[in-house]
């Protein structure tokens, strides 16, 4: 136990005084009955006290007043508990951003709510935890290697945004390789740190794989003990696929994929590929559209599913002064009515 305002400690310096004043008080008392005859008849034959309650009342004010003094000290206790440590996390987003993520039937479109799912990991990103972006269509382009700052990767969404004329495929392989080729250049810069550290991948898409060149990729991830969170995108309806667009993804489209006969061809949520992604790496694969399923990630993800690296000790203090006042309220009480 240890007291945080010890310059109170003077006002015990008091108690020793009272207790002599008190003390001669009660000396006094009894020598002016004495005059009467004994005490113990005088007892017996009037209504006169007990002639050491006088002793009791003060010792029970005393420790009042001790009480009291001590709280104003304001007296804590340290209380040491184990906290788990969380394994720091690389988290590396793989984010598509062929023509079908531009349709609209999510609000506002597929693409911002897949950057919006996004920005939630990044809103609940923890000290440690460090994220890449990877974008892919037919190909796949690193823009963020590992960073600790949200906006290195944020920067890019007003970006991908704007692009009127996206380029079509659905390269899933690609996408893994890029996000295996930062991992393998942040180990190779600091191996250490890197050793100790859990990496994730997060699927962003809406579509199958239309290259097929996936599986080498997934396997090397399955060795490096890599786990692919996927999320699908689009609804059941599906959406018609924007190939050229007038401002960026809140502009006019001006064409969309069709076929031969220039029917318009409608994008639906697939999910074959993800899904297989996911479990073989032991990820799980989740519906963008629910928010249920995106909270359900981000604390699997950044909570709940998190390994435990260690412990540290955590000190806690415990005011303790109420407990102080509670025992003087009482000894003040019982020091009045006795």
């Amino acid at each position: 136990m240890e007291f945080m305002r010890r310059e109170y400690f003077w006002l015990l310096w008091l108690i020793p005084f009272l207790a002599i004043l008190w003390g001669m008080g009660v000396w006094h008392q009894q020598r002016m009955r004495s005059r009467f005859g004994n005490i113990e008849n005088l007892e017996g034959i009037s209504r006169i006290s007990w002639s050491g309650r006088g002793w009791v009342r003060g010792t029970l004010l005393l420790m009042s007043l001790l009480l009291m003094a001590l709280a104003l000290a304001q007296p804590r206790r340290i209380n040491r508990e184990l906290r788990p440590v969380p394994t720091p996390t690389d988290m590396v987003f793989l984010l598509d951003i062929s023509p079908s993520m531009y349709g609209r039937d999510m609000d506002p479109s597929r693409l911002e709510r897949a950057e919006q799912v996004v920005q939630k990991f990044l809103l609940l990103k923890q000290p440690q935890d460090r994220y890449g972006l990877v974008v892919f269509n037919f190909t796949s382009v690193v823009l963020s290697y590992l960073t600790a700052d949200p906006q290195s990767i944020l920067v890019y969404f007003d970006y991908l945004n704007q692009q009127n004329v996206p380029e079509a495929g659905t390269n899933i392989g690609s996408a893994l390789a890029s996000g295996l080729r930062v991992i393998e250049m942040d180990s190779a810069f600091d191996p250490e740190r890197a050793a100790g550290r859990r990496k994730v991948f997060v699927l962003l898409s809406d579509g199958d794989d239309t290259i097929g060149e996936w599986m080498e990729p997934l396997n090397e991830a399955i060795t490096q003990g890599i786990a692919v969170y996927t999320f699908g995108f689009g609804s059941a309806n599906g959406a018609y696929v924007p190939l050229v667009m007038a401002g960026g993804v809140h502009g006019e489209v001006v064409k969309y994929l069709t076929r031969e006969g220039g029917a318009r061809i409608v994008s639906q949520a697939e999910s074959r590929t993800m899904r297989d992604v996911a479990e073989r790496t032991g990820g799980r694969f989740f519906r963008a559209e629910s928010n249920q399923q995106v909270d359900v990630a981000l604390d699997e993800l950044l909570f709940q599913g998190r390994p435990i690296a260690g412990y540290e000790v955590n000190p806690v203090a415990q005011d303790l002064f109420q407990y102080f006042l509670m025992s003087a309220f009482a000894c003040l009480l019982v020091g009045i009515f006795l």
